[in-house]
């Protein structure tokens, strides 16, 4: 944690440790975890390490209690990525992104700066790709007329 005459600052991918997990696809993934003092508690965050244009970072996190034990939250951290990334919500046809047969969608809601391919600010990361509004509303042509259930949560709750 470093203080830049303000505030401090955590950087989990300067500070944190490595942490490696092999997914249901053989697919090697490298994290960094790290745990720091947030004002309600502790938060134990990691976030993937990826290189190459196109690929976004899985982020996992989880909250606990000033006594807690650290060692225990990043058990439940480690967890909770391994759940993460054995999950798959889209499949590709050709140049095509489709929903998976389960039709539910997990991931994150993120700022965009890069505007080559959307007008929107916003962006999705599903299955750790980047997914613009416009392609978002693409994988949802298939389903119209259909009832639909939009849940928005904080980073740390437990996704089930």
């Amino acid at each position: 944690m470093k203080f830049d005459g303000n505030a401090f600052i955590h950087s989990t991918l300067e500070d944190g440790y490595d942490f490696f997990i092999t997914d249901r696809w053989k697919k090697k993934r490298h994290f960094k975890i790290s745990t720091f003092p947030i004002p309600v508690g502790f938060l134990s965050e990691a976030i993937e390490v990826v290189k190459g244009p196109g690929k976004e970072p899985y982020r996992f996190e989880v909250i606990s209690d000033f006594d807690a034990d650290p060692e225990q939250a990043e058990l439940l951290l480690k967890a909770k990525i391994k759940k993460g990334v054995n999950r798959q919500h889209l499949v590709r046809d050709g140049n095509r992104l489709w929903i998976c047969d389960d039709r539910i969608l997990r991931g994150r809601i993120t700022s965009n700066d890069d505007f080559s391919d959307t007008r929107f600010d916003l962006m999705l990361i599903v299955d750790g790709r980047r997914i613009t509004i416009e392609m978002f509303c693409l994988m949802l042509e298939e389903y119209e007329g259909w009832n639909f259930k939009l849940t928005i949560r904080d980073p740390s709750e437990d996704d089930d």
